[in-house]
């Protein structure tokens, strides 16, 4: 072997060596995400999980721009940091960081990266930032785009029950067609329960990072809490994976001329049904969801939407007389159908019941005076909704690619909606 031939071969071990020890860094550093949580018009949150006691933070500028701006995550005025990594069975989420991007324009693509400084100690006499190269985190540019508030055409996906198949609800996003969609609802029990350990079923490991790997670093998802996200050591946390700023699961999401409300069902037995040991209080929970509702139901945001959609875990129109054991469902459908028969609703998509294909029931179903038409999917099914020029189209499939429904809803109410209130204060 001549010596040239030798150089270039060592020369090209070493870039390779550099190339892994980079690679390996990276996956120390950041070991979920990053993601995109309630993108708006004017900001957007995004959540990522370093493996690395540290300070982090995120760098945003516009496209093709030079001038960054950092964001942190502050919590009662001190900027959060996370000093240590937790073990395996931690009860808590390890290094999880979400960090809100304020301020910027509708309308307009951004890039964003996520940085980091490794702390070799923090106590009563301060804080050490280590100062070695190795120790400092810079991801890639990523891009996304703020919400347009004049959008009049929505693409959306929506599907529920998973139950920790990522790759089930990988292969839905394919046959729906994930890289034409806008908007991606998750509409509960995408894991079993939410635990950590060996054998636990976090939301990373359950779907967060399926979908990272799919869009979710350059496309917001909503998580819709069902039932089972309720249960396991860390589902107290839920809010830190999937932040809002009003600090509520439950919520609306205005996207053009769009209006999405997320419902939050709760557990699906009476709060004082033997598995909640005690600790269940959802009645009271749904009830000040309620509330919330109808002062939703008088905003600007809500009165003005073209279109209305509700999705929740639990069905309304089926399955929703009272009892003393299955009552959650029950107890929503009481305080939640009264409402949504007072103002336009479009659509109520909801999960839970886990059909083959998926279940229907139209207008005024059995005489309950409901409006809007309601689906029941999720899985084995997912759902693409396309709404323009006040037509709705509807597409269901399994994760085969079996196609189960196709049609066009005309809405020959989208032109002018109404409101009828009837609450009262």
């Amino acid at each position: 072997m001549n010596s040239n031939s030798y150089l270039r071969r060592t020369l090209s071990a070493c870039v390779l060596l550099a190339a892994c020890a980079s690679a390996a860094l990276a996956q120390t550093w950041l070991k979920a995400g990053p993601y995109l949580q309630e993108l708006t018009d004017d900001g957007v949150t995004i959540v990522f999980e370093h493996g690395v006691p540290s300070l982090s933070w995120i760098e945003v500028r516009e496209k093709g721009g030079t001038e960054v701006k950092n964001y942190y995550q502050t919590i009662d005025g001190q900027i959060q940091v996370r000093r240590q990594v937790l073990g395996e069975n931690s009860v808590a989420p390890v290094q999880n960081f979400a960090i809100r991007a304020e301020g910027l324009k509708p309308n307009t693509p951004y890039e964003y990266r996520v940085r980091g400084r490794k702390i070799n100690s923090m106590n009563a006499n301060g804080v050490t930032m280590s100062a070695a190269p190795a120790d400092s985190y810079a991801s890639d540019w990523i891009e996304f785009k703020t919400i347009d508030p004049e959008q009049s055409e929505h693409h959306l996906f929506v599907t529920s029950d998973m139950h920790n198949h990522p790759d089930t609800l990988a292969a839905l996003l394919r046959v729906l067609d994930y890289q034409t969609i806008d908007h991606f609802l998750y509409n509960g029990d995408m894991t079993n329960y939410v635990q950590t350990g060996t054998n636990g079923e976090d939301p990373y490991r359950g779907y967060i990072n399926k979908s990272v790997e799919l869009f979710a670093k350059h496309k917001a998802f909503e998580m819709v809490r069902g039932n089972h996200d309720t249960r396991g050591d860390i589902s107290r946390h839920f809010k830190d994976y999937f932040p809002r700023r009003d600090g509520h699961i439950y919520s609306a999401s205005r996207w053009g001329d769009l209006e999405v409300i997320m419902l939050d069902c709760g557990e699906d037995k009476v709060d004082t049904h033997e598995e909640y040991y005690g600790m269940a209080a959802f009645y009271k929970y749904r009830e000040e969801m309620a509330e919330w509702f109808k002062q939703l139901m008088k905003s600007e945001e809500f009165l003005t939407a073209k279109y209305r959609i509700v999705i929740c875990h639990f069905p309304i129109l089926v399955d929703n007389k009272r009892n003393n054991e299955f009552d959650g469902q029950p107890h929503l459908s009481s305080l939640m159908l009264p409402l949504l028969k007072q103002c336009d609703i479009d659509l109520y998509i909801s999960g839970h019941y886990h059909p083959v294909t998926y279940q229907y029931f139209g207008e005024n179903y059995n005489g309950q005076g409901n409006k809007f038409e309601e689906y029941i999917i999720g899985a084995h099914t997912g759902m693409r909704i396309d709404i323009a020029d006040g037509n709705i189209r509807l597409k269901i499939a399994d994760h085969q690619g079996n196609v189960l429904m196709d049609k066009v809803v005309k809405d020959s109410k989208a032109a002018q909606k109404t409101v009828i209130l009837t609450t009262k204060e």
